[in-house]
Parts: structure tokens; sequence; C-alpha cells
């Protein structure tokens, strides 16, 4: 079951101030920079579709799959009021689905940090290498292990009102360093002030950091010819102020 099973209803909402527009904007810019303009593109993880919208508003040709079956029914809604025809299927992104011969994968908002070790960060690579035709790129990005282990985990409260809806998440942190994993509690108040009603929502999320020497090593493991590691929406090294790095890496001739 995905861990999103009783959070996805709210999902939109509390990242409403997310920018996912300009996230693909900078994405599609590190793809265009490495050769690749256009064409097909996979979104593995791409829970309620609105990175597969900004690629495809910006004339990719997409295609999403993510584990959450309610994260791809609101994602099939949102392509159909947009008028796009984007392919959703429901699935795991560390098994390789029917997809093929893509000029680019992405995975983005930290799907590869959902694989807890080695052996399920590597299948996420298999998809993506299995989805890719020769030559094509692997976007993704993670924790950066550095950042985590220098600044600690910490509870973090986070309230978001939009009448008559107010919502306020708590994330409790738990950090397993051993594992290299962090175990976020969430808990989620949804209050309706019309209704005076409140629903709680619990989820658990483990959540593991990477290094890029790890990140890498896999990678070539699996085919790909890493192409850098950096601090998420920059072109500077992962750093110690940035829990976000991304990767990038070219699918082999030959693995």
């Amino acid at each position: 079951m995905s861990v999103f099973a009783d959070y996805a209803p709210w999902y939109d909402l509390l990242y409403r101030d997310k920018d996912y527009a300009a996230e693909v904007d900078f994405v599609a810019m590190r793809l265009l920079a490495h050769g690749i303009a256009s064409g097909k593109l996979l979104d593995l993880g791409c829970g309620t579709g609105l990175h597969a919208i900004e690629f495809a508003r910006r004339g990719w040709d997409v295609a999403g799959v993510d584990l959450s079956a309610d994260m791809i029914a609101r994602a099939m809604s949102r392509a159909a009021q947009a008028g796009l025809e984007i392919p959703f299927r429901q699935g795991d992104a560390c098994e390789a689905g029917p997809e093929r011969d893509c000029d680019a994968v992405v995975s983005l908002f930290h799907v590869a940090s959902y694989q807890n070790d080695g052996e399920r960060l590597e299948a996420l690579f298999r998809t993506a290498y299995a989805a890719l035709k020769p030559g094509g790129l692997f976007f993704f990005d993670y924790w950066y292990g550095g950042a985590v282990l220098a600044q600690g985990v910490e509870t973090r409260v986070k309230v978001i009102e939009q009448a008559p809806l107010r919502l306020t998440r708590i994330a409790q942190s738990e950090h397993d360093e051993p594992k290299a994993t962090v175990l976020v509690n969430y808990t989620l108040f949804c209050e309706d002030t019309d209704r005076s009603t409140i629903r709680r929502v619990d989820e658990t999320h483990r959540m593991r950091y990477w290094f890029p020497f790890e990140v890498e090593a896999s990678l070539k493991l699996c085919g790909f010819e890493p192409a850098g590691s950096h601090a998420w929406l920059s072109d500077a090294a992962p750093n110690v102020n940035d829990w976000a790095a991304y990767s990038i890496a070219r699918k082999a001739a030959q693995p």
C-alpha cells in the first residue's frame, strides 16, 4: 500500500506553494544542456500529475506512473480538465512497465529517497533504463546526506488556511543514522470551519538520504553514465544548507 493512502486528498493543498512550473523549466533546461530538447518523457512517481502536466504544456509527449491509485485518479482528472491526453497508470516505479524508447525519464520530489536501500534504488534505476532509448537522460532528485547530517532533524509544523478549510501538519522525525534513514511521522488535522469538524490523518514516511558517490556507483551498475550531481535548482555541488540534490545520467549504448 502506498504511504500516501490517507495523505493524498490533502497533498495538493499542502504543497500549493511549490512552484511546479519553475521546477519543470529548470529540469527542461538541464535536459537541454545535455542535448535533449523534447520528445517522449516518463515521470516516475508522478503523484497528482503537476510536473507531468507542466512538461506536456511545454510540448513533451508525457506518460506518468505512481504507486498511489488516488493520486493517479487526481492526475487523470487534472489532465482532462487541462485538455491534455497523458497516459497515467498506477504502478510501482521500481518495476519496469510498458513504457519504452523515451528520450527522458524524470523522478521528482524525492522519489529516490522513498527507496530505503540500495536494492530498491537500483530497481528504480533499472526501470528508468528500460524506459529510455540509448543516449536518453535520467533526471532525479533525493535527500542529500551531507545536509541531513549537518542540520539534524526536528519537529516542524505547517499551517495552511483556505476557507473553509484549515490544515495543520505536524512532522516529527526520528533519525536512524546506521541505516541512513529518517522516519517522518506526519499528523494532519483538517478542520472544516463551516461544519465545525476536524479529521485527523496519520502517515509514516521512511526516507533514505543518499550521497552522490553511492548514487553514481549504483547508476553505473545499472548501465548509466553519470553526468553530475548538484544542489536542487542549482548548478552548484550539493551542500550542507540544502537537503535536496539531483543527479542526471545518460543511458549507455551497452549496459
